[in-house]
């Protein structure tokens, strides 16, 4: 390899003390900073504006006007109410809210004599209602993860056939409660054949688990980090419970206002006789809260890719300092400071790259009404090309993304800067600039799947509990016996699956979905509010899930780009080691060329073999030394690999330098 112009790379050290970084992309830190203001003080505005409409009747049988509200209301309705009079019979009472001061009549429940929601409920006053719910099981998707994490240090290839079993296990349940012949058959296939192809993948899994294995390696050794990043997470927690808090709240900020209602009288014939305005109150909304309520969930977007982006940011502080310099590492308290400090700017700014590129993404779905008649002539190809659009921004972008902030943390430049300089690094040695590990990145994700189907078939029941409840329909269920049928089961079964596939936009749809369905939806409450509002807890419970995850697949994009500096600084023993023989095995790897045809028969290279399914070991020849072996020696499809300068002193044996401390 020729030697790299040092202004198109950088050097074998991360800048991670005080004197020898700066403050960069100040205005984008200014920016998060002024969205995180106004993401606490507008929640806690509609925090301290919301009043209690409806309470729980003493006996229970139904909702009541609060007190709070109960004195707005009488003036409001005693006007409404001389407004009226004039009015015919039956059309001279107030109308509105005035109807339960009026009747005594309350506010009523779904359905159910027994359940204790009203009939006219969201999914935000499900968790007003009932807060333990979304409480305990975000807590609990917290400990599972800790757990989780644990676990893959420990056992990293068991669970990564473990999840690929799973998979198995799922697709043949599915067959034997389907009571479709054919469907049985169908589902029975698909598990078969995924089973050969696990088999004929195996050793991409087991590669899976050496890549995940080293990453936790790295993690093993750098406790503190773990510590560090798990008291990020703290604060992403708390804002996620702050979140969840400011959305519930939001729909009890509302005044009582008066409205009228124009209509018609008739005669026995069913003629017009007259006409009448009959006036009443209401609850409106204030129109200030649902600006507020925009503006919470576009930072809160914001700040998911914000904690993503500063997860990275301190795993390549920690794990590029003990790659390169294990001497002189920071803290952990130091890659946090320097992170939520002098790099705040540049992790901000790509996190909002990051979320923009989601924003765009969920612009590009295409819904299935929209291929529906003769328009799809036209939508259908548009569809395949908002899906490339969105794997290249999903593929490309991300990741160039995510590597030009490790370049940042490691170099201290800006964006701009760290993103130039990346593009040259990354491009010598991977195709397209970027590479990752598939298999490392679906067996995670999977795990983080399962985890939070769990939590929100979980949540599901416990809504049902607590409301008294029966809306999760049974599978196995065909529908004559009056229950519900099995085809809802799957309907939602799919609804929770495609939200979860994409957290961070379903989580802005779910309360779009509630807000609409509020308005137009004629149909018993319960039997979406449950469901829509499990999935919102499933979704995010599925973002910790996440976060937990991304520590790992950071450690090891910290470890490409600590590979990628190696090389372009010819690092000593860098070919030898362990981890450069198992990153050759990933697609996109640039290899080094074998010599072409001009090379001399005689030219001297150092063939390595599979040696008891280990690759890497040196063909040795008498005494055990390794075996040169010129071009011309070399077997037909035998590997040879050039593995770095062999220096051959006078004595005549092989040196290799030292391998990096990582590997």
């Amino acid at each position: 390899m020729a030697p790299v112009n040092p202004d198109d790379t950088i050097p074998t050290k991360v800048k991670f003390k005080d004197n020898e970084r700066r403050f960069t992309d100040v205005s984008c830190a200014g920016l998060f900073l002024i969205a995180l203001t106004l993401f606490f003080c507008l929640g806690f505005a509609l925090v301290g504006s919301s009043v209690p409409v409806f309470v729980i009747g003493e006996d229970g049988a139904g909702l009541k006007l609060s007190d709070e509200r109960m004195a707005e209301a009488e003036e409001c309705c005693a006007n409404a109410k001389a407004e009226n009079i004039g009015n015919p019979e039956y059309y001279d009472n107030a109308i509105g809210i005035c109807y339960y001061m009026e009747t005594g009549d309350r506010r009523h429940l779904t359905g159910s004599d027994d359940s204790d929601f009203p009939e006219d409920g969201n999914i935000f006053e499900a968790f007003t209602l009932s807060p333990e719910i979304p409480a305990t099981l975000i807590s609990g998707a917290m400990a599972i993860a800790v757990v989780w994490v644990v676990l893959l240090r420990a056992f990293a290839t068991p669970i990564v056939f473990a999840t690929e079993f799973l998979k198995i296990v799922c697709f043949i349940y599915i067959a034997s409660k389907t009571p479709d012949p054919t469907s049985k058959i169908v589902f029975f296939a698909v598990a078969f054949l995924y089973a050969c192809f696990i088999v004929w993948k195996r050793e991409r899994l087991q590669f899976a688990g050496k890549i995940i294995s080293h990453s936790a390696l790295a993690l093993q050794k750098n406790p503190s980090m773990f510590m560090g990043l798990l008291c990020v997470k703290a604060f992403y927690i708390l804002e996620a419970y702050c979140f969840i808090l400011f959305m519930s709240k939001s729909v009890e900020v509302q005044g009582i206002e008066s409205f009228s209602y124009a209509g018609m009288t008739y005669d026995g014939n069913g003629v017009p006789s007259g006409s009448y305005v009959q006036h009443g109150c209401e609850f409106k909304e204030a129109a200030w809260a649902g600006m507020a309520r925009n503006i919470i969930m576009f930072v809160w977007g914001w700040s998911v890719m914000f904690f993503t982006q500063a997860r990275l940011s301190i795993v390549a502080y920690m794990i590029g300092s003990w790659h390169f310099h294990p001497q002189d590492m920071p803290s952990a308290g130091q890659a946090i400071k320097m992170t939520m400090t002098k790099g705040l700017g540049t992790v901000s700014f790509s996190a909002i790259i990051l979320a923009i590129i989601q924003e765009i993404k969920k612009r590009l779905k295409f819904k299935w009404y929209h291929h529906c008649g003769p328009q799809c002539v036209v939508t259908a190809p548009m569809a395949v090309l908002a899906c490339l659009i969105s794997y290249l921004l999903e593929t490309c972008f991300k990741m160039l993304t995510k590597f030009t902030l490790i370049i940042h943390v490691f170099s201290g430049l800006n964006f701009l800067n760290s993103a130039k300089k990346c593009f040259k690094l990354m491009g010598r040695h991977f195709e397209g600039g970027f590479i990752t590990d598939y298999a490392s990145t679906t067996v995670l994700q999977l795990g983080c799947y399962i985890f939070s189907l769990g939590i929100t078939f979980a949540a599901w029941a416990w809504l049902d509990e607590t409301y008294n409840w029966d809306t999760m329909p049974d599978p196995t269920n065909d529908g004559e016996d009056g229950g519900s049928s099995a085809i809802f089961f799957y309907i939602w079964l799919f609804y929770i699956c495609f939200n979860l596939y994409y957290p961070v936009l379903s989580i802005f749809g779910i309360i779009l979905l509630d807000m609409l369905l509020d308005q137009v939806m004629d149909l018993n409450r319960k039997y979406w509010v449950a469901p829509v509002a499990a999935t919102f807890v499933g979704i995010v419970s599925m973002l910790f899930f996440q976060y937990v995850a991304g520590i790992i697949l950071d450690t090891v994009d910290v470890c490409f780009v600590c590979y990628a500096v190696d090389k372009d600084n010819e690092v000593e023993g860098l070919a030898k080691s362990e981890f450069t023989i198992m990153i050759q095995e990933l697609p996109g790897y640039k290899k080094e060329p074998n010599p072409d045809f001009n090379t001399s028969p005689n030219t001297t290279l150092l063939v390595l073999n599979p040696n008891n399914g280990q690759m890497g070991a040196q063909q040795t020849g008498t005494g055990g030394a390794p075996q040169l072996l010129s071009f011309s020696q070399a077997a037909v499809g035998q590997p040879v690999a050039v593995v770095g300068q062999v220096v051959q002193p006078a004595g005549g044996q092989v040196q290799m330098g030292t391998a990096p401390n990582m590997y």
